[in-house]
């Protein structure tokens, strides 16, 4: 029998049909669903199946007691109230059936309206415990959940590293949601991309380092209205096309929320497949994930100050290429790992062409304009691995590791010919400007000083500026 939760269901045990059947009758004008009994263990197994907010016990039955069968029953449901009818009276009877947990007890023959009396009575007690019940649950699990979120500000606070962080803030969302995936998107404030720095509960490591526009897709959607979501029916919901509802969900239900800076969006969390309450997420859910939220964004931003600020330690200013001290610091480690490992390590130096003439005609910030052009094509033509730095006022150096001499001219070619056609026209007179660059390379051996190697590259840049420019010399 499917369970109305909106009724109150009573069970009668009377060995007496009669008696039991008219009770029923009697209570048929309220708003009751009542289920009859004759023995103890019919009873029991009904209260198997359903839940009953009030039993009505005889307390002699031909095959249990009535206090026996309260105690069986109590232990089933626990929040079941009891009502005692005999016709048997004795003290010591009554006293215990109290002691059990009996609500009342009625002697037969008794006062049917008083019978309804105490029925209510007894409901609204039965219904004020459920209440209380469940609100002792509730602060338990509120409690749980706000000792986990407190935990979490405390781990995150130690952290400095963004995926370390997202990965921690997932598995962290999967706890106070009480869900089985999530992941953490950051935006990456130069393409304006959400990307996934974090992942859990998917063994599918591919998706981490996705990239999605904001704007696409629910992750996008939620960034870019700067509202959370939270989403109890994916099928019926209009706001999401067929396309996202096939096969992405073992469950219907999910919540996304952006992490706030101030009105700026950060970055999105994303929690799906819950495995409790029915598979649906709550308001509670997202309200525990919001508080977690607000402290993660805090967090974000103090990772990403210190990066900046680390990074203007060793970045110039104006290209954006690392500086002349970084470029020393890791020219020094290159020629300890060359050493150790006997990989090959080389070093290309340009220098712009007629930069300084460029410079004194037309003033330090077209001339500046142009350096930071010239900069992007290095930056975007060598590896990850590479080290391009700016080394001088219109010299750039790169650091080639696991490289021999061959190639690298084969990299500074490349450089030199991109630039060389490089399409970039003079911000006073609109003219085209033809740039080229001259560059020098030099292979690291075993017996060279830090210094002789770039003074070896550095000849070899004279010799191509001395042999006409726009050259390429490899040092002997």
């Amino acid at each position: 029998m499917e369970q109305d939760n909106s009724k109150d269901y009573i069970l009668i045990v009377d060995d007496d049909k009669i008696i039991a059947e008219h009770i029923k009758a009697g209570l048929s004008d309220e708003p009751y669903v009542v289920v009859t009994a004759q023995k103890g263990a019919t009873a029991i197994e009904l209260a198997k199946k359903q839940r009953f907010n009030l039993a009505i016990l005889d307390l002699v039955l031909p095959d249990i007691q009535g206090i026996e069968l309260m105690r069986a029953l109590n232990h089933i449901s626990p929040l079941t109230s009891f009502i005692i009818l005999t016709g048997f009276a004795t003290i010591s009877s009554a006293i215990e059936a109290l002691k059990v947990g009996a609500y009342d007890y009625l002697i037969k023959p008794f006062d049917f309206d008083h019978l309804k009396l105490v029925i209510r009575r007894s409901l609204e007690k039965q219904r004020l415990t459920l209440h209380n019940y469940q609100l002792i649950e509730q602060l338990e699990k509120e409690k749980v959940k706000l000792e986990i979120i407190t935990a979490a500000y405390r781990r995150m606070s130690q952290m400095y590293n963004l995926d370390e962080l997202a990965d921690f803030l997932a598995d962290q969302a999967l706890a106070i949601a009480e869900a089985e995936r999530a992941s953490v998107m950051f935006v990456d404030e130069e393409t304006q991309e959400l990307v996934i720095r974090g992942i859990k509960g998917t063994t599918d490591n591919k998706t981490k380092g996705l990239r999605i526009k904001i704007g696409q897709l629910i992750a996008g959607w939620v960034a870019k209205q700067a509202e959370a979501l939270i989403v109890r029916d994916i099928d019926s919901d209009p706001r999401f096309c067929q396309r996202l509802r096939q096969g992405q969900y073992r469950t219907k239900s999910f919540i996304s929320l952006p992490l706030k800076a101030d009105n700026r969006v950060v970055g999105v969390m994303n929690v799906t497949e819950k495995i409790a309450q029915m598979d649906v997420f709550t308001e509670d859910d997202l309200r525990y994930l919001t508080l977690l939220a607000h402290q993660a964004v805090n967090q974000i931003e103090n990772i990403r100050l210190c990066e900046k600020l680390a990074s203007l330690a060793v970045t110039d200013a104006l290209t954006g290429l690392y500086n002349h001290r970084y470029f020393h610091e890791e020219l020094t480690l290159e020629i300890l790992r060359a050493k150790r490992f006997q990989h090959p390590l080389s070093i290309i130096i340009f220098d712009i062409d007629g930069f300084k003439e460029y410079n004194d005609r037309f003033g330090h910030l077209e001339g500046d304009r142009v350096l930071k052009h010239v900069a992007t094509i290095i930056r975007e033509n060598v590896r990850q691995i590479d080290i391009p730095c700016r080394y001088g006022g219109d010299e750039i150096a790169i650091i080639l590791p696991v490289t021999n001499s061959h190639g690298c001219k084969v990299v500074a070619d490349k450089i030199k010919k991109t630039i060389s056609e490089m399409n970039l026209r003079n911000a006073l007179t609109n003219q085209v400007i033809r740039l080229t660059v001259s560059g020098g390379i030099a292979e690291f051996k075993e017996q060279m000083t830090k210094e002789q190697f770039i003074e070896t590259a550095d000849k070899a840049l004279y010799r191509a500026k001395k042999e006409g420019k726009n050259k390429i010399i490899v040092a002997e």
